[in-house]
């Protein structure tokens, strides 16, 4: 009996023991579907592509190998959204295309750390949303004394070259430089930043700059701010309310949002590159468009694919062009002022919307926009006034409350 159940028991040991061996060397296609699927690598449906220095939206959809008029198109949308001209070298694209690989389904756009912009396409539509991680904002007290230059005084101290740029103009309205400035000038700047993770974010908001001298006297500038976070008035102006920079030309718009800049694209209608020779602003049909500055209107009428159209002419030579207006509000050889509405805008010619082009022309040549210096304003208006004198005083406050916490620490 005992003998018996000792070879029962042997055999099934074998029987373990060939079952465990055949399961270890058995062929590895032999294993089920769910076990392949389950080992395969998930593909992940995004495309990521950064913006490269002297880059644009336009440059890195048309990596993808997309129809032109799709590029064209999204390009054109993405604008309506993001103030094309915020985008950074660093930026990044995510896309996802569809299953035949012609049209995008969605995109991610990530600008600064801290912001992410989300659109799903919808026929020739783009649904829009907006994340922002949370940051918290500092007031920082800059000072110091001119050993070669205000640039490089502004540099050391941490400002970045953006900043920098904008402290300067300001400055350049009160005090001319290249004969007045001398080594051991002394200046002040106040700024509101952003942080993020311990890092200041770019672009600060310059809220005081004060600059003394010798040969240049005392300065200051304060910024005024109106409710529009966009609004060409927001900047910097002396205590009188006059503007940092009043040889400069007013804006076109009352908010300044770029949806296009001047240079090559790919044209939404035909899909093949060409040079846009201006600079669209996103802005709803009707809003009031303003002469940039002083000069006499040479036409006034339809012309082609630029809609309703106004040019006008300055002291200077130059010609400014506004076009797919809903209607102008000039004649040809009325002259008109700075700051004069001539005209709505609409979305009529050949627009995929409605928005304000704006173009430049020197010489017979179209140039780009950005060569000139724009302004809100010459001089806040007397209501402005009234809010500029509130919002100075706010500002002082805050500096005396940062340099009492700066003396606290230092003790």
């Amino acid at each position: 009996m005992n003998i018996g159940k000792h070879i029962l028991l042997t055999l099934i040991l074998t029987l373990l023991v060939i079952f465990s061996l055949y399961s270890l060397f058995q062929n590895p296609s032999k294993s089920s579907d769910a076990e392949q699927a389950a080992l395969a690598p998930v593909e992940d449906p995004w495309i990521t592509q950064t913006i490269p220095p002297g880059g644009s939206i336009f440059s890195v959809l048309a990596n993808l190998e997309l129809p032109g008029t799709e590029i064209g198109m999204v390009s054109w949308r993405f604008g309506e959204y993001i103030d094309v001209s915020t985008i950074q070298p660093g930026d990044t694209l995510r896309v996802i295309l569809n299953d035949t690989k012609d049209k995008i389904s969605k995109m991610m756009f990530v600008q600064e750390p801290t912001v992410r912009h989300y659109f799903e396409a919808q026929g020739d539509s783009l649904i829009y949303a907006r994340e922002a991680l949370p940051v918290y904002k500092r007031d920082r007290i800059i000072t110091g004394t001119l050993e070669t230059t205000l640039d490089a005084a502004l540099l050391s101290s941490g400002l970045s070259p953006a900043d920098k740029q904008n402290v300067n103009n300001g400055l350049e309205g009160e005090i001319d430089f290249q004969t007045d400035a001398r080594k051991g000038d002394s200046f002040q700047v106040f700024i509101e930043e952003r942080v993020f993770e311990g890092k200041a974010l770019p672009r600060a908001k310059i809220l005081y700059v004060s600059y003394e001298g010798e040969r240049t006297g005392f300065h200051e500038l304060f910024r005024y701010e109106s409710d529009d976070e966009e609004s060409v008035l927001n900047g910097l102006y002396n205590k009188e309310g006059k503007s940092n920079n009043a040889s400069g030309v007013g804006y076109p718009l009352s908010s300044i949002h770029v949806s296009s800049s001047f240079g090559r694209r790919l044209d939404p209608f035909t899909g093949g590159w060409a040079n846009h020779q201006g600079v669209d602003y996103r802005a709803a049909r009707g809003t009031p468009v303003y002469a940039v500055a002083h000069g006499t209107v040479t036409s006034a009428r339809y012309n082609g694919g630029y809609g309703n159209e106004v040019r006008i002419k300055h002291p200077s030579g130059m010609i400014t062009i506004y076009a797919h207006l809903q209607r102008s509000s000039v004649r040809a050889g009325q002259t008109v002022k700075r700051g004069q509405i001539i005209g709505r805008v609409g979305s009529t010619g050949r627009s995929t919307g409605a928005h304000l082009h704006f173009g430049l022309m020197s010489n017979g040549r179209y140039i780009n926009p950005n060569r000139l210096r724009m302004v809100g304003a010459e001089k806040l208006n007397k209501a402005q006034m009234a809010e500029f004198e509130l919002q100075k005083e706010k500002i002082r406050a805050r500096m005396q409350n940062q340099s009492n916490t700066a003396v606290a620490k230092a003790e």
